[in-house]
């Protein structure tokens, strides 16, 4: 189906563009490589062995560190892009520049009304235990929030923008979107506390987004969903994000001792919870109808 959305067209941007598989190949070499040279350049900076990164609570330097290594990433596939594929870094995803306010202030907005409907479920059921507000973390809680953006952005500018790209130039949008989100949840396979309903949801999470994003026209919106969406779990709420136990945060809400895994997510957070699967397929039906109302407006049926 014919959609009018300049995030589709970035590849065709291109001199020299890349093919979907070479793609991701290019993609995986970014995330391994790009982050490993940035954590060992940061481990000092911030006084954090490397032992910590392998699980376990995770402190503030710690965190940072995991969460700013992501600038390797994002690093190498703009120097692939920019060197080999001569095309503008825009083109990812970024341009055109119009009402990125709203776009940012939507996003966000999203973020906060869909995390906020299974944490409230499951505080109204008893499935967390509440602690206190933690005050002198306030600091801490706000350099997460930077260092989020860079991971956030990092892995929708990969998902989102490059891989969705050059898999629509090829193969089309159905099997473009279903591409970039099935890698996106792969991607995730390796975290901590991962299981199959986690990934359903992370899979959803990709579907919705991808979506989005082409109804969009651009990654605004859906960088901000996601840098929100993951340090709201974190760093405000204090719930496990995508198996991150993370310690610098303003409140705490952690499954009471017993409590369904089912309803709260366990260890891996309330991204592995059946509420949040209930609100992504609500999400992804949503997005789904926005890129049908962008084809109908484009084709002039609408």
């Amino acid at each position: 189906m014919g959609v009018d959305s300049a995030l589709l067209g970035g590849a065709s941007a291109a001199r020299r563009p890349t093919g979907p598989v070479l793609g991701l190949l290019v993609v995986i070499v970014c995330l391994l490589v790009g982050p490993a040279v940035v954590t060992l350049a940061l481990l000092p900076v911030f006084g954090v062995s490397a032992l910590a990164l392998v699980g376990g609570p995770m402190g503030i330097g710690t965190q940072l560190v995991l969460l700013f290594s992501f600038l390797g990433a994002s690093g190498l596939l703009a120097l692939w892009v920019v060197v080999k594929e001569r095309r503008p870094l825009a083109s990812l995803g970024f341009f055109p520049a119009s009402r990125i306010g709203a776009h940012l202030a939507f996003g966000a907005g999203a973020a906060v009304v869909l995390l906020a409907v299974p944490v409230v479920v499951n505080l109204v059921g008893g499935q967390y235990l509440v602690g206190p507000v933690r005050f002198a973390q306030v600091g801490a809680v706000l350099l997460a929030l930077v260092g989020f953006a860079v991971q956030a952005c990092t892995e929708e500018v990969v998902s989102r923008g490059y891989l969705l790209q050059t898999a629509y130039r090829k193969w089309g949008l159905t099997a473009a979107i279903i591409f970039q989100a099935l890698v996106f949840a792969l991607l995730h396979g390796a975290n901590f506390d991962v299981g199959v309903l986690p990934l359903v949801n992370v899979l959803l999470i990709g579907l919705t987004l991808g979506l989005w994003a082409v109804a969009e026209g651009s990654l605004w919106g859906v960088c901000a969903f996601h840098v929100v969406w993951n340090w709201c779990q974190g760093n405000v709420a204090g719930i496990q994000v995508s198996g991150m136990d993370i310690q610098a945060t303003l409140l705490s809400l952690d499954p009471e001792p017993g409590t369904a895994e089912l309803l709260t997510g366990g260890g891996f957070g309330v991204e592995g919870s059946i509420i949040t699967t209930a609100v992504l397929l609500v999400s992804t039906a949503l997005a789904f109808r926005a890129v049908q109302k962008r084809r109908l407006v484009s084709t002039g049926t609408a």
